[in-house]
Formats: structure tokens, sequence, C-alpha cells
């Protein structure tokens, strides 16, 4: 027999999905507050949240008469306008919220007490709200929301709230906040911008060394923060993205975009640090519409433009990492957009390193990076203007079995680097092939099955490995006329930075941070030493220079 389910059960179930832990019950009153035009928000938690939890805004507040109803299941005020009424088979939502079961759910877990006056009323209210009982009276409030549950018994931890606040802010940076625990301050925040949120939560040094992204067109605003070359990890778990203010998980799709975006800029598998905020026409994306509310789909053109974004945000900077140091330091001065400066050679370290300086800038060059990356732009450059030239002698390739069967399949691969024609069967002869491969007859068998068997996996890859080969190698001495030649022609790249793998291919330290190191006051002029101080924090176990 079917019949409904007892009210006592809809509760349960409504808890258990919406209200997972600490965590989930703090979010949803954050985001019932930021729905309701708040701009100052104060958390509370004591007994780690399970004795009471607080949260208090200064937004539009609940008028007395539909106090009751707030705590009602799936009634909410944030689909009142026609315009986000069903379209297809989704909402057009434009809040954080939208199913009406956060207020519902929290009152079957624990007592809830709402205090609410919105500004034009006069006096507020107070409800009273735990399982099925409700009550409402009448009390002095300020204009604004207070929410508070009493005996919440669900797991979770005070760190827990504070990294979810953070991540708020990182895209709410306007947001005044407090968090308070046991009545101490963990947090309080002014709404100071996007940089200082970010340097809660990435730490001062590298929120320094962040690249300001921003771009708007087409409806569509893209503003962040996000790390270079000097800083990637293996998983974008410090990636943070938001769509019109919701902080969601990445759609797979914009995911790859950014990394697509920095393909020459980090290691295969790496992703940047940072938060990219996104603001959308409702058409532009879809909200998977279940509990969690993180999971989004968007269109091409989203991503699209989002990687035009991070490209011109490229182009306005020049990457190339810091030193490694014991102790951070302030961070480089950004580059001309123009690119690197012309470089003049010093010396070579352990005939693998070449040491440059530009102004007041020191360089160390990888060698074999920087000839990677200048091979490699001269391959693109001459496949690009040369195309395919006809082999001196038609060069004989024995294929197997499963090689021949890929020939069709991969045809689009090796056509774009061999002309060949049929020669019996398991053979084939490479009749024409870039200039640039001309002179090593004896790879081409090789450098042609790769591309068939798509070890390369693109041309890109294809042609930085073939750069690999002639490099210069780490070790091999070089002259100063050859080292100087090597470093102008790297600064002739239009990837200077990065050799094709995404390694980098120099180093720069400025003398500020060689002056703050060797504990000196300022930069010594030609012929005078500068006045030596004392060290105060780069080595604090070493005594400073005795004065007298």
């Amino acid at each position: 027999m079917i019949r409904p389910l007892p009210e006592e059960l809809r509760g349960l179930l409504a808890r258990g999905e919406v209200v997972f832990s600490l965590k989930d019950a703090v979010r949803e009153l954050l985001e019932n507050a930021l729905d309701a035009g708040a701009k100052r928000v104060r958390v509370e938690l004591y007994g780690g949240g399970r004795e009471r939890i607080v949260v208090e805004d200064d937004g539009e507040g609940i008028p007395f008469a539909e106090l009751p109803l707030a705590v009602e299941p799936f009634a909410t005020s944030k689909l009142q306008d026609p315009g986000m009424l069903p379209e297809g088979n989704s909402l057009r939502i434009t809040t954080l919220g939208f199913r009406g079961q956060a207020l519902y759910a929290l009152r079957q877990a624990a007592l809830l007490r709402i205090r609410s006056r919105p500004r034009f009323q006069v006096g507020g209210g107070l409800l009273l709200a735990q399982g099925e009982w409700v009550e409402v009276r009448e009390v002095p409030a300020p204009p604004g929301t207070r929410v508070e549950v009493v005996g919440w018994e669900g797991a979770g931890s005070e760190r827990e709230v504070a990294e979810l606040l953070r991540r708020y802010l990182l895209h709410y940076p306007w947001l005044s906040l407090a968090f308070f625990a046991e009545g101490e301050a963990r947090l309080l925040f002014p709404g100071a911008g996007l940089k200082e949120a970010a340097r809660l939560v990435f730490g001062r040094v590298l929120t320094e060394r962040f690249l300001p992204v921003e771009r708007e067109a087409g409806g569509m605003r893209l503003q962040g923060l996000l790390s270079g070359p000097q800083v990637s990890r293996t998983r974008p778990d410090l990636l943070f993205l938001a769509i019109n203010g919701r902080p969601v998980a990445w759609p797979e799709g914009l995911l790859k975009t950014v990394r697509r975006a920095y393909r020459e800029l980090l290691p295969e598998g790496h992703f940047p640090v940072g938060v990219l905020n996104l603001t959308l026409p409702l058409e532009a994306f879809r909200l998977r519409l279940d509990a969690r509310k993180e999971e989004v789909a968007v269109l091409e053109e989203v991503e699209a433009f989002v990687e035009e974004g991070l490209r011109e945000a490229f182009q306005r900077h020049n990457l190339a990492r810091s030193l490694p140091e014991p102790r951070p330091l302030m961070p480089l001065s950004p580059p001309t957009p123009s690119g690197l400066p012309p470089l003049r050679y010093l010396g070579q370290f352990r005939g693998s390193y070449l040491l440059a300086e530009a102004g007041d800038t020191l360089y160390l060059v990888d060698q074999h990076a920087a000839h990677e990356r200048v091979l490699y732009e001269e391959f693109q450059r001459r496949l690009k203007e040369e195309g395919l030239r006809e082999l001196p002698y038609p060069v004989l390739v024995e294929l197997s079995p499963a090689e021949e069967a890929l020939l069709p399949e991969r045809q689009e691969a090796w056509a774009s680097l061999f002309a060949l024609e049929a020669f019996g069967p398991g053979r084939v002869r490479l009749l024409a092939a870039p200039s640039f491969l001309h002179p090593y007859p004896l790879l081409l068998p090789e450098i042609f099955r790769e591309a068939l068997r798509g070890e390369g996996k693109s041309l890109t890859e294809l042609l930085a490995r073939l750069a690999c080969l002639p490099a210069v190698k780490a070790g091999h001495p070089l002259s100063r006329a050859e080292g100087q030649a090597l470093l102008d022609a790297l600064l002739r790249c239009q990837t200077p930075w990065v050799c094709p793998h995404g390694r980098p291919t120099l180093l720069a330290l400025k003398e500020e941070d060689l002056i703050r190191r060797f504990g000196r006051r300022s930069g010594a002029r030609v012929g005078e030493e500068a006045r030596p101080r004392r060290q105060e924090d780069s080595f604090p176990e070493a005594p400073g220079p005795q004065r007298g």
C-alpha cells in the first residue's frame, strides 16, 4: 500500500539531506544573510557549535507575519520574481538559496530561535521552533535577522567553519565578517576587497605574487587572482570558483580550459592556485538543483571567455620564477608588458646555468631549457612558414600490423609532419617532412611511428620532444659569445620563461632581495661599500656585525 510519509520522517529526511554537519548549518544561515542583502555578518560558536550557533546580519529582515512560514518546508521568499520561474527543465536562479528547506531542517535538528525586523517595521518578532512546535512573539529588535541554533548534535569543528567563512570572503570580499568562538575573535574582516581576502586564505607572501585577472565582454564578467608558474599543485584543491556569487565545484570543461591556458606555464598535471569569480547571464549556465547546490554546467562560450581572460592576464605579466629562499622575501617587481629586458651575459655556473643581469635584477638561466624553448619556437615557425619539403631520398618505414591499422585513424596526427605513400604490405615511404627534420634521416622512422602511435599526444608535445634532442645539455661549457647568443635568442621567443615541457627557463632575483639577505642598508655604488646593518629576521641565529 502506498501512503504519504509521516511528518516526523519527512523532517528527519530533510535534516539528513540539507545539514550534514556544523559547516552545513553555518553555510545555510550565511547564504540566507547574503540573499537578504547583508553587508555585515557575525558568526558565533559556543561549545564547538553543539551548545549554540549564532548568525546575525543587517539584511532586510523577515516581516512578523511571515516568521512562522519561514520554518516550513519548501517555503521561500527567493523565487518571487517571474524571471526566476521554471524555464525548460531548470529554474532561473539568482539567489544562493531557493529550496526553502534549510530552516525547516534545522528546526528538526535543534531548537531554532529567530529574531528579525525589517527596517520598515516597528518592533521585531521572535520565533521559537523545534520539531513540530512553533511559537511567535513580539520583541524589540534592531533591523536585520539573528538566528540561533541551540543544542546542535551534528559533527563538525571550528576549523571547518573558519575555512568555510574564508572561502566565502573570496567571493564576497566587500562583506564585513566577524567570527567568534567561545567569545573570542577568530576572524575579523572589514570588507577590504579581494586582495585582503586572499591574504587570509593564501597568506601574504603568495598573494603578493598573484596575477590579477579581469575581463568583461558579452554580458559576462571575470575577476580573480591566480598564481603564475611560481606556485602550482597537482590537485585543484586551492583553486576556487564562484558563479554569480555561488561557490561551486569546477565544471570539467572549465577546469580543462584553465589547464589549457596554463599549458606552457606549468608542468603537465599541475594546476594554479587562486580564485576566479564569474558573473554570467542566467542562460549561460545550468545549476543542478540538489541540496549541495555546487554542481554547474556552463556553455562553451563561457569557457572561451575565461581562456581569453587568462591569456590577456599572462600577456600583461612576466612569469619568471623567483629564487627559492629559506625565508619569504619581497615579491619580484612585475616586468614590462613587452617581455623580458635585454640580458647581459656574466658567466656560467657548473657548465649548466648562465648568469646574466638586466637593470637591478640577476637572472639564472637553465641553458638546456632555454635552448629547448628556442628550438621549439623555431620548429613551430618553420613548420608554419615552410610546410613540408620533399626529402632528398624517400625513407622506408617498416610497420607492425597494429601500426599499419592506425594509419587511417591517425592520419591527422602524422599528416602535419609527413607526406608518404604505401610501399607494399606493412611498409610506407616517407616522401616529405619539415626541413628541420631533413638532417636526421635515421630518426625519421621513429618520429613517424611516435606520431602514428600518438605517444606525443599532439603536434605541440611532439615538437617539444624533438626540441629536446639537439638542445645543448647540462654540463656543456659555453663561450661568452655562445652564452650571449643563447640569451639573445631566448628573448626573441614568444614565451621565453618556460621550456616547451613547462619547466622554467630562468629565475630572477632583485637587488633589493640581495640587499636584505646580506643585511645592507642600500646597494653599493661602484667603488663604494655599503655600511652593514644588523640582521633582524633573515637568519636570527647568526650574530650581527659588531658596531663601534
